[in-house]
């Protein structure tokens, strides 16, 4: 087994399929603005998503998911990617930056944002009041949409979509692992 030495990483090596995935939806995004990873449990969508932000070096990506729960592993493979490195900021409302400091950083940035507090803006229908502006006003250059499986479907998370997809320029990519 390659231990690392204290001071060194270990580097994280994509797997042929995951090396895959990224190829063709790099392939589609030349065409089309939204693909779907229906993928199998433990094949590594985080990771290996994340690498397809590295590679495209997109500037601006959101993260959005139905279980805040995952803002952590989702930290976690920022860092493991070596997202940090490449020059990369996180954030969400409990890990790493505010969207207030990641606006004004100037620096490439993923924000990771629940789908329930999203759907609560009255920006986009929602009755928990009048908040989120810098997320639906702000220009993405990728959404990520995590188990899109997941309650995407209803009025509120369509319009939530609608509101952080800016027509012809952001691409959607959508995970699923079912």
């Amino acid at each position: 087994i390659d231990v690392p030495l204290k001071n060194e990483k270990f580097q994280i090596k994509l797997r042929p399929e995951q090396k895959e995935a990224v190829k063709k939806t790099k392939q589609a995004f030349k065409s089309y603005n939204k693909m779907l990873w229906n993928a199998k449990m433990r094949f590594g969508k985080t990771l290996t998503a994340l690498q397809l932000v590295k590679e495209e070096k997109y500037q601006h990506v959101l993260i959005m998911t139905h279980r805040p729960v995952v803002d952590e592993g989702w930290f976690e493979d920022f860092k493991k990617i070596g997202m940090p490195e490449a020059g990369y900021l996180y954030g969400s409302k409990s890990t790493g930056e505010d969207i207030g400091y990641l606006l004004q950083s100037g620096q490439p940035y993923v924000y990771f944002a629940s789908l329930q507090d999203l759907r609560g803006s009255e920006e986009v229908g929602g009755k928990q009041g009048d908040k989120n502006h810098e997320i639906f006003d702000n220009e993405w250059d990728l959404v990520i949409v995590d188990e899109a499986h997941e309650g995407t479907q209803t009025e509120l998370a369509q319009n939530v979509t609608n509101e952080v997809v800016t027509k012809g320029h952001t691409k959607l990519l959508e995970l699923s692992g079912t």
